[in-house]
């Protein structure tokens, strides 16, 4: 198994792509950290539940594939070569944490549940250390443990008692976020070769019929037939698929072909202050305990983005 160093392509380093990269990562965490409360809106509908986490989880999937296909057909030639990793990052990085923050969003708030995305770097490093033999630097290790350190401190506490507690449903994302570092070493050591969009769009071919069974198997329509609000609820997921699993996608493929797993896996760092303020407009509790957490995730990703510069 050739290491990062043996592809011209993994070599770069955010210091080669200048703004290119930094821009990226923050439209990315714009997206992403504002997919939580899209989750919310398709969910439930002032406070009352609407969508369930399988229909939502179906459709996301199903809308985000459809968006796709005209590029599914055009790079199409690729997915036998690719077959394999293709439906490992389909799975991985689309179809199973689909259904885990569905479900998980049923209990936990928005903001939490963007929070729990920090934990994306530790688990891209684990994976690509124990897995892909990638070499790290210390000062990245060390990134990447006091960002976890300001996620655990954010999962532990209850906003609305500032107690330290902990939701079974929490466990959900964080699962969801292994699945996102396993999916990150599987386009970047493996599909480091393919434009971007063609990884985008032929992952998703695995998972979107999958979302359309999905659909059918949990009454979708019958929701929307029966439900005045269910139509509202289904916009938000649609707004959901199409610009936080199809669009921001291809974007993430691009920097990681452009930057290192972690190094690309720390917009998560980034998504929980949009999530946060996301949910400070929607009513959800924040404390300024929270806020000195970020703070420690932030410095996590300082110390992850300056050894790459290092590296460059």
């Amino acid at each position: 198994m050739p290491s990062a160093t043996d592809q011209p392509a993994l070599a770069q380093s955010p210091a080669g792509n200048g703004r290119l990269v930094w821009g990226m990562l923050i439209i990315l965490a714009l997206i992403w950290g504002s997919s939580f409360i899209l989750m919310k809106r398709g969910l439930f509908h002032e406070g009352r539940p609407v969508l369930n986490g399988w229909q939502m989880a179906s459709a996301r999937l199903l809308i985000a594939w459809l968006a796709l296909v005209p590029w599914a057909l055009r790079f199409f030639g690729e997915l036998k070569r690719h077959w394999l990793p293709l439906l490992g990052t389909g799975l991985l990085g689309n179809g199973i944490p689909a259904f885990l923050y569905a479900m998980a969003q049923t209990r936990i708030d928005s903001s939490l549940s963007g929070m729990l995305n920090s934990l994306t770097p530790l688990f891209t490093l684990v994976v690509g250390i124990a897995v892909f033999a990638t070499r790290v630097r210390a000062a990245q290790v060390a990134g990447v443990l006091v960002g976890l350190a300001g996620a655990i401190g954010l999962v532990a506490l209850d906003a609305r008692t500032g107690t330290f507690t902990w939701s079974p449903f929490a466990i959900l994302p964080i699962i969801g976020t292994f699945c996102y570092g396993c999916s990150a070493n599987i386009v970047k050591h493996k599909l480091y070769m393919l434009p971007a969009t063609a990884t985008a769009a032929l992952a998703l071919t695995f998972v979107g019929p999958l979302g359309a069974a999905g659909c059918l198997v949990s009454d979708l329509p019958g929701t929307l037939r029966t439900d005045p609000d269910a139509f509202r609820s289904l916009g938000y997921v649609a707004v959901l698929a199409v610009l936080s699993s199809a669009l921001s996608l291809i974007l993430w493929n691009a920097l990681l072909k452009r930057t290192s797993a972690v190094w690309a896996s720390s917009v998560t760092y980034l998504m929980p202050v949009v999530a946060i303020g996301w949910g400070l407009l929607d009513g959800e509790p924040i404390s300024w305990i929270q806020f000195l957490m970020i703070g420690s995730i932030l410095s996590g990703v300082y110390l992850v983005t300056a050894s790459e510069r290092l590296r460059g």
